[in-house]
């Protein structure tokens, strides 16, 4: 598949860019054979994601499609800057185990830890609670260990070890949805989240907030959650009457590094309590002083939800855990870590997306939607873009689909003269949505990849839940209207 698009991207760029459906001006021209090949190596994967983008990016330049500052302007948008500090803050979280002890919380008492039943919504809220503030593909990392280990006990007897498979298969199942549909509830979970609400200001003149995505995402994600929790506790309903081994304690550390390990998590929960309380202030002054209030309005200007996240990724570094040695909570050689790839390829997206606008592509595509019959209504229209991008994601990153088809929808919206917000959202949350294979979404790779995930048993629990995500979120969106971003 790789080699095939590595030949196809460039024949089928310059294949289009001869033939110029839709007759495009000299810029649009360029633009869609660009846009052509970058789609084929996004899909095949034929280079690594960032590197399409870069390329992609280079291309549009070379080829005059527009000046340089302008394509390069949307790699330092407001955005990319929110994704930097919430990786960063992610980083910590990893460092100090503070997503570990999420897990320990949810898993270790009660029902949670006591029954296989128990275990698998235990493992499903742990991984949606971590996927909040991580990416799917780190919680899922984090997770399925976890699982694997609980799993992977002797049991008393055959029977016994016979019931397990299923049930561990399960269990790991739920690690995966978790970490996908956890994402959702907040702006930060996921990089289609934060390109919608990039998409949305630059396209649309919309201001996604923190808060803002919190009142419709995590109702979605709930309900999205419970169903999966039950469905696949419905699935495996023969295999879930034994016992569960006690989980085993992790080794101590030596007193002076659990000292600092112990400041460093406060730390880091400081900062991230910080961050959220900033996010969410300039909400409660509105809906406390009224949106005129100068103190709102203030708050609204001087704490952007850019800034709040890179003002609490940097107190890291100068937050002391040993100050003796000169220790803080974060070093650099921590903080390079995160996924600089991810970010070049937001950029990436962004910026092929602002061309797509400004040279018609993106109304052009957006029209062809809007001519299918059941384009004519929003409702409609939502339903359509839900859809298209649940089928996309199954076979390219979420991410990827993102990218590549909420421009599109945001014309399409515009062009018919409906409210661009709902279709846009509903791409977003559908992209998270790739149930169905291993290859649909990274937690799926990961559990998968352990071996005890039949992919007969994943293919057949994901095809309902792709099912049940577009009527959550088609559902869901039109319910929730009065919640939405104006």
């Amino acid at each position: 598949m790789k080699t095939a698009g590595l030949f196809a991207g460039p024949a089928l760029g310059l294949s289009v860019w001869l033939l110029n459906p839709g007759g495009h001006p000299p810029a649009g021209r360029r633009l869609l054979g660009v846009l052509v090949m970058a789609i084929c190596f996004w899909v095949t994967e034929a280079i690594p994601l960032p590197a399409t983008a870069l390329l992609a990016s280079a291309l549009a330049i070379v080829c005059g499609v527009a000046p340089a500052r302008a394509v390069l302007a949307p790699y330092a948008d407001p955005i990319i800057f929110l994704f930097i500090g919430s990786f960063l803050l992610a980083q910590a979280f990893r460092k100090y185990g503070v997503d570990r002890r999420v897990a320990a919380l949810m898993l270790g008492s009660g029902t949670f830890g006591k029954s296989p039943a128990g275990l698998i919504a235990g493992f499903g809220f742990s991984s949606a609670a971590i996927s909040t503030v991580l990416s799917n593909t780190a919680t899922a990392a984090l997770m399925t260990p976890i699982a694997v280990g609980t799993v992977s006990r002797p049991h008393a007897n055959s029977l016994t070890a016979q019931r397990a498979g299923p049930w561990a298969s399960g269990l790991l199942l739920m690690v995966a949805y978790g970490a996908s549909i956890g994402g959702m509830a907040t702006l930060i979970g996921t990089p289609p989240n934060l390109l919608v609400a990039g998409f949305l200001e630059r396209l649309a003149g919309v201001k996604v907030t923190f808060t803002a995505w919190l009142a419709f995402g995590l109702p979605l994600a709930l309900v999205l959650l419970a169903i999966s929790i039950l469905w696949t506790r419905f699935a495996l309903r023969k295999h879930l009457g034994f016992p569960v081994p006690e989980p085993q304690p992790e080794p101590p550390l030596e007193a002076a590094e659990a000292a600092a390990h112990r400041s460093g998590f406060r730390w880091t929960i400081a900062a991230f309590a910080l961050a959220g309380l900033l996010w969410t202030l300039p909400s409660l002054a509105v809906a406390v002083l009224g949106a005129d209030s100068s103190v709102a309005r203030a708050l609204g200007e001087r704490r952007p939800e850019a800034g709040v996240a890179l003002l609490c990724a940097a107190l890291l570094f100068v937050a002391p855990v040993n100050w003796a040695q000169r220790r803080f909570a974060m070093t650099w050689a921590e903080g390079h870590r995160v996924n600089w790839g991810i970010i070049l390829l937001f950029g990436g997206g962004l910026s092929l997306g602002t061309m797509a606008e400004t040279t018609g592509l993106a109304r052009w595509a957006g029209e062809g939607i809007g001519s299918l019959g059941l384009s004519a209504t929003p409702a409609g229209l939502l339903a359509v873009s839900i859809g298209v991008t649940i089928l996309v994601s199954e076979f390219a990153s979420n991410t990827a689909a993102a990218t590549l088809l909420v421009p599109v929808v945001i014309a399409a919206a515009q062009s018919a003269g409906f409210d661009p917000v709902r279709p846009a959202l509903g791409v977003g949350l559908a992209a998270t949505c790739g149930f169905i294979f291993p290859v649909s979404t990274p937690p799926n790779a990961i559990v998968f990849g352990t071996g005890m995930v039949p992919l007969g048993r994943m293919i057949r629990l994901g095809i309902l839940l792709d099912l049940a995500s577009f009527f959550v979120i088609w559902i869901g969106l039109i319910a929730l209207t009065p919640l939405l971003p104006h």
